[in-house]
């Protein structure tokens, strides 16, 4: 018998069809197990908390201690400024643990009594502060714990535990009355982010995933 005379074994069209379907449901349950339809993505940049740091006499500033990058103690001193008006030597010292993030004069400088001469900020607690729609306001509380990510460090996840929830909208829009419109309507969530190590700035722009707990 001539081969092209042969009958068609039928299950050779369906078995290529059976597969992709089966591998099109399995693509599907997949998606509906990992996928959470109230999870959500919101950005926001990365902040510390920074002390400026100045003089009350003003004068000439005679020596500085630190540079930029570097950790200070609380009380550490950081500079010295003599103040030809009083005759008096200021010294000029950090109220907290943490970094100096600006040095802003040099000695030999002379200085007005309340400018910024230093920056100090307490890198190891970080915050940031996202803004949430009020259609998903109530799926967020106090305590809960998200992943973090930033551009810095693709590869790699933080955490950050939400620990202050605006009472009050922000960004309100002139009519509510719709549901479009009170989406429009945002609430200020602040978490605390997790040691990183110092991997974490200030500065940073980070995404939060909101994913029902």
């Amino acid at each position: 018998m001539d081969h092209a005379d042969a009958p068609r074994n039928p299950l050779r069209r369906i078995m290529p069809l059976v597969l992709i379907a089966g591998a099109a449901i399995l693509g599907w349950l997949y998606w509906q197990t990992t996928t959470d339809p109230n999870a959500f993505t919101l950005s926001g940049t990365i902040e510390a908390t920074e002390i400026h740091l100045g003089s009350q006499l003003g004068g000439e500033v005679k020596q500085v201690y630190v540079n930029e990058g570097d950790y200070v103690d609380a009380g550490q001193k950081l500079m010295s400024i003599y103040s030809a008006a009083t005759g008096a030597n200021e010294s000029v010292t950090s109220p907290i643990e943490g970094t100096v993030l600006e040095r802003l004069v040099e000695p030999g400088e002379i200085t007005a009594p309340g400018n910024t001469l230093m920056v100090v900020a307490d890198l190891s607690a970080l915050t940031l502060t996202v803004y949430v729609p009020e259609d998903r306001y109530g799926q967020v509380f106090l305590g809960q714990t998200y992943a973090v990510k930033v551009d810095s460090f693709p590869d790699q996840t933080f955490s950050g535990t939400v620990r202050h929830i605006a009472d009050h909208a922000e960004f309100t829009p002139r009519n509510v009355q719709t549901v479009e419109g009170r989406k429009s309507t945002v609430f200020a969530i602040k978490l605390a982010l997790a040691p990183s190590r110092g991997r974490l700035k200030p500065g940073m722009p980070a995404d939060v995933n909101f994913e029902a707990s």
